[in-house]
């Protein structure tokens, strides 16, 4: 079921710029056409090797500002607009979490949304053992206590007092090892431009993952306006995972603490990203996605 009339009334709502961000200062990187050819390279499939059902699990957030946490504009755009150019690709929405028959069809199930209880992780289970993909965006790792969800994509915001902390995601960000192996991050730069936010000392156990891409932590903050990016003395030095893949049962999980930003879905980068863990988590190439990587980039 798709929900675009349902959609209309809170995409009026939020429309505003396409430079908003958490804060003013805060830009979409600037991307080249020629660096964004020569990431995706030549395309040799047109095609899916088998018909794909995918389910995008989206809620309505309340408490950010605009230009933050739209889940709506982006389930509409994914759902209605984007996904079905791809030949044998079936799009479904799902307000909050997904009906039984929904993971019974599913081939990859993205969240982002705001968190809300009500969880079936028996339902994850038994999709993660046949082989489903899942895609994690943002603040979607944000469910519970963290324990249980941190289980089934590596870690999870952990609500225990003290514990996870969140504030701007300093950058540049930098590829792992592991990156520059795999398939999600063929061609991309060692380094390179994301303004997001980011969070870090999630629960659970991050030898259990594979970080894609990390960054230190600057200043915690709660809500408190910044005058500009984290200086370099502000940063804790660590290696704080942003993206990182986990494989569990016969299913495979990506996971990207950036999507805070609404221009983030607009950026060439993050959509490579994106689409290509999509095909990834689905057992299939990336070729057939490429198009939309430069379809539609404004609302």
């Amino acid at each position: 079921m798709r929900y675009r009339a349902a959609c209309i009334v809170v995409l009026l709502l939020t429309i505003s710029s396409t430079s908003s961000a958490q804060f003013p200062w805060q830009k979409p990187p600037a991307r080249s056409k020629e660096a964004v050819a020569k990431i995706l390279g030549p395309t040799t499939g047109k095609e899916p090797s088998r018909d794909l059902n995918i389910v995008w699990v989206w809620g309505i957030d309340k408490l950010h500002a605009r230009e933050t946490h739209e889940y709506a504009w982006v389930m509409d755009r994914y759902v209605n607009v984007l996904l079905p150019q791809v030949p044998r690709v079936t799009v479904a929405a799902s307000m909050y979490f997904p009906k039984k028959e929904l993971w019974e069809k599913a081939d990859l199930v993205v969240f982002y949304l705001w968190p809300r209880g009500g969880w079936d992780y028996d339902l994850i289970d038994a999709y993660q053992k046949r082989g489903g993909g899942l895609i994690f965006i943002h603040m979607a790792v944000m469910q519970g206590s963290g324990e249980e969800l941190s289980k089934r994509i590596g870690m999870a915001w952990d609500h225990r007092k003290g514990a996870t902390k969140w504030g701007v995601l300093p950058t540049p960000v930098t590829l792992t090892d592991a990156a520059r192996k795999s398939p999600i991050f063929k061609g991309f730069p060692a380094k390179f431009d994301l303004a997001e936010e980011l969070y870090w000392q999630l629960r659970g156990d991050p030898a259990g993952v594979t970080p894609l891409v990390t960054s230190p932590a600057g200043p915690a903050i709660a809500n408190k306006p910044l005058k500009g990016p984290p200086k370099i003395e502000d940063l804790d030095g660590k290696k704080w995972p942003v993206m990182w893949t986990k494989e569990v049962g016969r299913g495979k999980v990506f996971v990207t603490l950036a999507g805070h930003n609404y221009f983030t879905f607009n950026d060439p980068y993050f959509r490579i990203i994106l689409l290509r863990a999509m095909a990834w988590t689905m057992n299939e190439s990336f070729d057939p996605f490429k198009p939309l990587v430069t379809l539609h980039l404004q609302r």
